[in-house]
């Protein structure tokens, strides 16, 4: 996935990013989550332990069981789903600036330019953590209203300064 090949001729990319290494971070906590989901098994039942009516008490193992199995295998599912997403995330989004436009490049939606003379405003909000580690979400304004958000993405300041430098 190269940005060259979006790149019109006798165009040259001044500044390039993609997602941020933190995305790994956060991917280890979605599976960290997944996998405590997956051996929870033990906990939930002791939660789920309750003195029933005698008339339920023979019915009441298999619901107790089904219901930690759904809770189980749909938190394992969330969470490894959540995980393997931001995964994608990192390994798809490409972000370029030229004197003329703004290319993204991804996988999944696809590929886009964007006029910087359309570009009203652009805002990066690094957040408590994003400052320390040198990434944020960067948020883009058009003329026609409409906005265009990425998240952790890398060193967005700079990425801001190069847009309006470009402009």
């Amino acid at each position: 996935m190269s940005l060259n090949r979006l790149v019109y001729e006798g165009e040259e990319i001044r500044f390039r990013t993609g997602k941020h290494w933190v995305v790994f971070a956060k991917a280890a906590i979605f599976l960290l989550l997944a996998v405590a989901a997956w051996s929870s098994e033990d906990m939930l039942r002791g939660l789920l332990t309750f003195k029933a009516p005698e008339e339920i008490e023979k019915f009441l193992p298999r619901i107790i069981s089904v219901t930690i199995w759904v809770i189980r295998y749909s938190l394992f599912f969330i969470f490894g789903l959540m995980a393997f997403l931001r995964l994608f995330s990192f390994f798809t989004l490409r972000v370029a600036v030229t004197p003329k436009r703004l290319i993204c490049d991804d996988a999944v939606f696809g590929s886009f330019s964007m006029d910087l003379t359309k570009i009203e405003s652009v805002k990066s909000e690094p957040g408590l953590f994003g400052g320390l580690f040198g990434y944020g979400k960067v948020v883009l304004t058009a003329t026609s209203s409409q906005r265009l958000i990425v998240t952790n993405l890398n060193r967005p300041h700079v990425f801001e300064k190069e847009l309006f430098a470009a402009k």
